[in-house]
């Protein structure tokens, strides 16, 4: 009875998953995306965050 077992699948990889928000730096204003921010670079550290752009 054994030999009519179907030989096993081999395991498959993970899917990496995407976190759904990115994680905000600490120079970030806001979430990226978010309306009324835009993304904006440190001259000093070349860092990119977001940044409120102002309006009502």
């Amino acid at each position: 009875m054994a030999e009519d077992r179907k030989p096993e699948q081999p395991a498959t990889k993970p899917i990496p998953v995407k976190p759904a928000v990115e994680r905000m730096s600490d120079k970030d204003e806001a979430p990226p995306g978010t309306p009324g921010t835009g993304e904006n670079v440190d001259p000093k550290t070349g860092e990119r965050y977001v940044q409120g752009i102002g309006g009502a």
